[in-house]
């Protein structure tokens, strides 16, 4: 019986330290990644300095160049824009930033990731490797719970990033000057246009984003809300009702672009429906730049 025992406690000590050595080469290459989105991620966590920068989607990522802010605004800008991700992401960027940097101004692209119901956990991925760092891990409990337990995995805090964080170690394919891709194709055909229904409010994500506004005001940054333009976009101001019931109670500017004229019914500015190209992600840029220079108060 003793024998077994043994092996039993030779198996999981084994199991152990494999786990512990795994985290330490995957957090290693993590923090010390050549490019790519795992050097950006990075750079946003723990080294960004910047006076503006940009939160949200992949709208946020594919429609505010910083080159152009900066040139116009002569203030320093980095946009932390990621595909697929909302608040529940951009919130615990904003918690590590402001642990360190207070930039002025925070503008944030407002979707659907931001208000309606959804798998959460897959909003968490991107932020597993700083899950301890402070004030990360209640965004996890208050998800799912049961990742007060997973979490001590290492094999589990990387297990749907370990390939990327290695190829962005080892030979990165893309980079991300300022946060910034350019999207450089246009939309040949006609697009289907959905009348889309909004769905269930996520009460989980409202709550974040009262806490996101709270923190900007606490810091004194000037925060911006704005939902950038749909190709042939209705004006569907209550899609962001949510968002902008928040912003109305804060006292937070919120900007809707979705159906701008000059913009919105043009597919030479899109890539596709919802997202814009350089040429038209430039143009938008610029609108937002006049408007916040007519608003010295923003800056």
């Amino acid at each position: 019986m003793g024998k077994y025992l043994r092996k039993i406690l030779l198996f999981f000590l084994l199991v152990v330290v494999i786990d512990c050595l795994f985290g330490l080469a995957f957090q290693y290459m993590n923090d010390h990644s050549k490019g790519g989105g795992v050097r950006s991620r990075h750079y946003v966590c723990k080294e960004s300095k910047e006076d503006v920068l940009i939160f949200g989607s992949s709208r946020a990522k594919h429609h505010y160049v910083p080159d152009l802010i900066e040139d116009s605004l002569q203030m320093t800008c980095y946009n932390t824009g990621e595909d697929g991700n909302g608040i529940l992401l951009c919130y615990g960027f904003m918690k590590m930033i402001t642990d360190r940097h207070t930039p002025k101004l925070v503008i944030y692209d407002v979707t659907g990731f931001d208000m309606y119901e959804d798998d959460n956990m897959k909003y968490l991925d991107l932020m597993k490797p700083y899950y301890y760092e402070k004030g990360i891990d209640s965004i996890f409990w208050s998800v799912e719970p049961k990742t007060r337990v997973m979490m001590l995995s290492n094999l589990y805090r990387y297990n749907t990033t370990c390939l990327r964080v290695f190829g962005n170690y080892l030979h990165p394919m893309t980079n991300y000057p300022k946060g910034y891709l350019a999207l450089n194709g246009i939309m040949d055909q006609e697009p289907i246009i959905y009348n889309e229904e909004p769905g269930n409010v996520d009460t989980l994500k409202i709550r974040y984003f009262e806490r996101l506004i709270s923190l900007a005001k606490s810091k004194g940054i000037n925060l911006v809300c704005c939902c950038s333009p749909s190709y042939k976009a209705s004006i569907n101001q209550d899609y962001c009702q949510p968002i902008r019931q928040l912003c109305l109670q804060y006292n937070v500017p919120f900007l809707y672009y979705g159906d701008d004229s000059d913009i919105s019914l043009e597919k030479s500015f899109f890539q596709d429906r919802t997202h814009l190209n350089d040429k038209g992600a430039r143009l938008f840029t610029n609108k937002l730049i006049s408007w916040i220079k007519s608003n010295k108060s923003i800056i």
